[in-house]
């Protein structure tokens, strides 16, 4: 009997997993992806086919939702922690947020920690329309189980009266909340080597310094 997970013989449907192949990226680009290539699956399908792919939709966007967060987080706090430590960072910040970020699938909760984080470094503000639009799909489903299940864990039917919704208008926000995270994560990296570079740079310049002046201390 052949194996579920096994390398296939056809190169069109392979794909290669792990090592330098996979990281934080893969996971969250693939979520984002499937749900856009699942939308544009389902808008060429009659009902009700089309609308039992709203679920799994649904909830590949909000999973790349929480992960880019949740990474933008850990981001975000490295470069805080590395501008605390010479003394460069606008606010105090003492949460380490990351030590609490695989106890919650809540957007809402971790949109706001990364507002807090930001807001000790950077003078940049998140999109209010980025901010609306993400709080919109934490209320759709606030635990990350609504488009998992088709009950609560209180035998509650999630989806209890007909509801209408678009898909291309679902695509078009989360696409939106994409690229702009995305943005975040751009100017994180950019923000991060520029810090970097800059605190080595002045590492340098004062350990030049005190050598210098050793050295004229020394043969005067």
């Amino acid at each position: 009997m052949a194996k579920i997970f096994d390398r296939g013989f056809n190169d069109y449907s392979n794909v290669v997993i792990g090592d330098k192949f996979t990281n934080e990226a893969s996971y969250i680009i693939g979520y984002w992806g499937a749900g856009d290539i699942l939308v544009d699956i389902a808008i060429k399908l009659n009902s009700p086919k089309r609308d039992r792919l709203f679920f799994p939709i649904c909830y590949n966007y909000r999973q790349f939702v929480e992960l880019c967060l949740k990474q933008l987080i850990l981001e975000a706090e490295e470069i805080y922690f590395i501008l605390e430590n010479n003394n460069m960072q606008n606010k105090k910040y003492n949460h380490k947020f990351s030590e609490k970020i695989n106890k919650t699938h809540s957007i809402d909760k971790l949109l706001n920690w990364l507002i807090i984080i930001l807001d000790c470094f950077t003078n940049e503000k998140i999109s209010k329309d980025i901010i609306k639009y993400i709080l919109e799909y934490h209320n759709m489903d606030k635990t990350g189980q609504r488009f998992r299940y088709h009950k609560s864990t209180e035998n509650e039917i999630h989806f209890e009266i007909r509801e209408d919704y678009d898909l291309e208008k679902i695509k078009y926000a989360i696409n939106k909340i994409g690229n702009y995270l995305m943005g975040i994560d751009a100017y994180l990296y950019e923000f991060g080597n520029f810090t970097k570079t800059y605190i080595s740079e002045m590492e340098n310049s004062l350990y030049n310094l005190g050598y210098n002046y050793q050295e004229n201390y020394y043969f005067r």
